[in-house]
């Protein structure tokens, strides 16, 4: 059992709450059962987003993706066979969009659900054609950023077995494996509940349960017989269906009432199930019944906790300026500064805002990445031209209630010349002093494409603007009451399309007043070698610390998107190359491989900035060899 899943420590704590039928919702906002609902996922995806936030709402903690068929032989009755992996990203990326909306602690569960036709003998797939199609459908959620996995409506224990082994030979995430027992307590293949429960443990699956079929009061016997005789070490989930469904015109309707299903969530939870949730029938309002059962049966020392939120530190509540009285110039330090100048090596992560105006979630995997030993969050301003909550609102509550100290991006994109001096003052005035400046995406690359971009300054105008309220003075020269204290930094591209272009801007940034540089995400150590030989030949050594981004991918889709389509990145053929080759090892490769840049650059380097796209999972295996490799190189120097 994977004993570092959040998910698992979770369960540990306490029961966690599944969600409700997804075919049962589409079906009442007016979808035809006869359609394809995993399609759903490209042609509606407002309205699986709109279902999944119905369920958040209800209180369920888990959200399963609308792929329960999407799989090679399902999806081919509506020929879609080949878009499995285009329609498990989209479903996992829906569900993911509505995590965001959400203030809670939402896991995702990649849901995976049979083939639809019998395994050979009866039926003409092949075991290991069986296994085949599993995998691609988990490889593809996986890729996606699924929390764990939930396997359910199997009523053949071969074909689970297939699956079981499928998504456990890729990932060590939590599986959840459920079966559809028939009335007389066994399954299709004529297993009765210990041996289902035993078999499944055994095949890797972490949680093992009953779902669908059954109604909560034949399910109860069923789910009662593996709490009986399994390991302590093993959870177990029930999601029945609301009753046996009743045919009202062209419609099935479910006669289990909320009330009754909160009144079984009781007896699960007395006879010590961990995950309960709902099957067909069962909507938003059967878990808001659920919900309140097991707010009030739990005791609140038994709830899965969320992260803590520790109180801002006394150092970071107030920064005061004090310059010397004949030195302006000078200014109060940041922790960021402070580390820096001493030759510490930094570590700062980046953060995306929230894309609403709930912030919980944030601030929780900020306080996990503080707690991890990250030294500082960076914080961009609507990347990609995406729209966030505003990144200065964001850093603040970062360094109010997690304690840790930001660097917030900042582009005069969006911001006429009077709107950019007064929201740096503003910032300042919150306790924002690490700013880096940046040009920024142009909008038409993002959400509202006929949006106009302002530009007044750009990046180097940016920088000599805050280098002068650093001196007391205003954008035109003119003295101020009081002098800033900025730390800024610019951006240096060592993959740019006109590097000698980018060498130039970079020396114009340092000579307005930049005060340290963070480079564009490297995938190949040669880049930037090659990028800091030019500057020195043109220029002289650069005087001034550098941290170099780095950014782990995944998947070799993910990183032919980067390449061709966002400005600014380049990745090297032979790293695409080598992620292709990965297949499904894609993901570990890519660690491999933002490990071995860093090896090459580590005697140069005084941070990194790792972009890991909300994979906050990723800090805690690269920090630490991040640190003792740099601690090492500093011994050889020595």
């Amino acid at each position: 059992m994977n004993t570092t899943s959040p998910f698992l420590t979770h369960l540990r704590h306490g029961p966690l709450l599944c969600d409700g039928g997804m075919g049962t919702e589409l079906h009442a906002r007016g979808v035809p059962y006869e359609h394809c609902f995993e399609q759903l996922n490209l042609s509606s995806p407002e309205l699986i987003k709109g279902i999944h936030l119905d369920y958040i709402a209800a209180g369920a903690q888990i959200i399963e993706t609308n792929t329960f068929g999407a799989n090679r032989y399902r999806l081919a009755e509506h020929g879609l066979a080949h878009a499995v992996r285009e329609i498990n990203r989209a479903g996992a990326k829906i569900a993911r969009e509505a995590r965001e909306l959400s203030d809670l602690p939402i896991f995702l569960a990649g849901n995976i659900g049979p083939l639809g036709s019998p395994l050979a003998p009866l039926g003409s797939i092949k075991e290991t054609e069986a296994y085949a199609a599993f995998l691609e459908q988990a490889e593809a959620l996986l890729q996606a950023g699924v929390d764990l996995f939930l396997l359910e409506t199997f009523s053949d224990i071969t074909e689970m077995r297939a699956a079981l082994s499928a998504v456990r030979n890729i990932t060590d995430l939590p599986i959840v494996a459920l079966m559809t027992f028939t009335d007389d307590g066994r399954v299709a293949s004529g297993e009765d509940p210990q041996v289902v429960a035993r078999t499944l443990q055994e095949q890797g699956a972490d949680i093992v349960g009953v779902n669908c079929a059954l109604g909560p009061s034949s399910m109860f016997d069923v789910v009662a017989a593996m709490c009986h005789t399994t390991s302590e070490q093993l959870f177990i989930a029930a999601q029945p269906n609301a009753g046996l469904p009743k045919r009202v015109g062209n419609r099935f309707m479910y006669i289990a009432t909320p009330d009754y299903f909160a009144t079984y969530a009781r007896r699960f939870l007395d006879l010590g199930v961990r995950l309960i949730g709902g099957c067909c029938g069962t909507t938003p309002q059967h878990i808001a019944a659920m919900r309140k059962v097991l707010d009030e049966s739990v005791p609140q020392e038994g709830r899965a906790q969320n992260v803590k939120i520790e109180p801002v530190p006394e150092a970071l509540q107030e920064h005061k300026v004090h310059p010397p009285e004949n030195d302006p110039g000078i200014v109060q330090t940041t922790h960021l500064a402070d580390l820096l100048l001493k030759e510490n090596f930094v570590v700062s992560v980046e953060m995306r805002p929230p894309r609403s105006v709930k912030y919980t979630r944030f601030l929780q995997n900020a306080a996990l990445l503080r707690d991890g030993g990250a030294d500082i969050i960076n914080i961009p301003d609507n990347a990609m031209a995406r729209v966030r909550m505003n990144n200065i609102a964001a850093a603040r509550l970062i360094q109010q209630y997690v304690g840790l100290e930001t660097i917030v991006h900042f582009t005069p994109r969006d911001r006429n010349l009077m709107a950019v001096q007064s929201d740096v003052i503003g910032a300042h005035a919150t306790g924002i002093r690490n700013i880096l400046a940046i040009t920024g995406d142009p909008p038409g690359h993002g959400d509202f494409p006929h949006a106009t971009g302002i530009w007044d300054v750009d990046s180097i105008g940016l920088i000599a603007m805050m280098h002068n309220l650093n001196q007391g003075l205003d954008a035109k020269g003119r003295r101020l009451a009081a002098q800033s204290s900025f730390y800024i930094g610019c951006a240096a591209n060592p993959t740019a399309t006109d590097v000698a272009l980018d060498l130039e801007r970079l020396q114009q940034k340092i000579e307005s007043g930049a005060m340290y540089v963070m480079t564009q995400p490297i995938f190949d150590a040669n880049a930037l070698l090659d990028y800091l030989e030019q500057y020195t030949q043109r220029y002289g050594a650069l005087r001034m610390p550098l941290i170099v981004g780095l950014q782990p991918l995944h998947s070799y889709q993910q990183a032919e998107k980067f390449h061709n389509e966002v400005p600014g990145i380049v990745i090297p053929d032979h790293i695409r190359a080598r992620l292709y080759q990965a297949g499904e090892a894609a993901s570990r490769v890519g660690i491999e491989q933002t490990m071995e840049v860093f090896d090459a650059l580590a005697p140069i380097v005084q941070g990194v900035y790792i972009m890991p796209l909300d994979r906050f999972e990723l800090i805690h295996e690269l920090l630490p060899y991040i640190r003792s490799r740099k601690a090492a190189c500093a011994k050889s120097t020595v």
